[in-house]
């Protein structure tokens, strides 16, 4: 098709977790891939800091199950990541190959926000697998807001850069893929700043409706509240320099307990 021919297969990399909360991820991303062809790179990080406390003679681990307390050991920890790891592999290889798409799959080790910010460079989109609890539908209740009941949306953020530009693209494509909502967080450096991206965004959005709310010169502390308030079925944020540094991105892996996409 010349649309094809035109546009290149979007570069999709994929950091999965564990089984619990790689549903939400690969549900995010069954819709992000769509109908458009892409290129699907998964990635299962060992974290390095985990391992070395694994092997720390003090090191305990307890189980929320069975409020059990027991000490860690290196080696059956490894052995679990291995799992999860090939887990991860399969589940993404499976829907891969449902939709047509190519897909390859990777376990490195090492500083979970490094790595990811390394290959956010040579990607179009990095969706990150939340590692808490993901709620499920059933764990939520109805939403109001201004007496109407609204769902889970997908949530962006968004100052007008080119690359809040690209994530309110991704952002509106996740909604409407899925039938979501689609809220839409206003970022400025002063309250001024707010209404020239609001009117920004909304012309970028169309006929597409969203719902809005704002923040001034928020951090991401800020940014992952706002998110948690609105119970998000998953985030869209732009590469931002001054936002996704190593920390800010650890507790994006953390913190939301969503989905997360990031766009270059």
């Amino acid at each position: 098709m010349p649309r094809r021919a035109k546009h290149p297969p979007a570069r999709i990399a994929v950091m999965l977790v564990n089984l619990e909360s790689d549903r939400a991820t690969l549900e995010t991303l069954r819709l992000l891939a769509g109908e458009s062809p892409a290129e699907i790179h998964g990635l299962f990080v060992e974290d390095i800091e985990l391992l070395s406390l694994a092997s720390l003679p003090l090191a305990r681990e307890y189980c929320r199950l069975t409020h059990v307390e027991r000490e860690v050991q290196a080696p059956e920890l490894e052995r679990q990541l291995r799992i999860q790891a090939r887990a991860a592999e399969q589940a993404l290889t499976s829907l891969a190959s449902r939709r047509g798409l190519h897909c390859s799959f990777r376990t490195v080790r090492g500083v979970p926000a490094t790595l990811l910010r390394e290959t956010l460079e040579a990607m179009d989109l990095m969706l990150l697998g939340a590692v808490r609890h993901v709620l499920s539908v059933a764990d939520y209740g109805p939403l109001t807001t201004r007496g109407r009941n609204v769902s889970r949306p997908v949530v962006v953020v968004f100052d007008g850069s080119e690359s809040a530009q690209r994530a309110l693209d991704v952002a509106a494509q996740l909604a409407h893929a899925g039938a979501h909502a689609l809220t839409v967080l206003l970022v400025a450096d002063t309250p001024d700043g707010i209404d020239a991206v609001h009117t920004q965004a909304e012309e970028r959005l169309g006929r597409q409706p969203a719902a809005y709310r704002e923040a001034v010169n928020p951090d991401m502390g800020e940014i992952i509240r706002q998110v948690q308030s609105t119970r998000a079925r998953s985030l869209v944020i732009g590469r931002n320099e001054a936002l996704l540094t190593p920390d800010n991105i650890e507790r994006l892996r953390s913190q939301p307990g969503c989905p997360v996409v990031l766009v270059s």
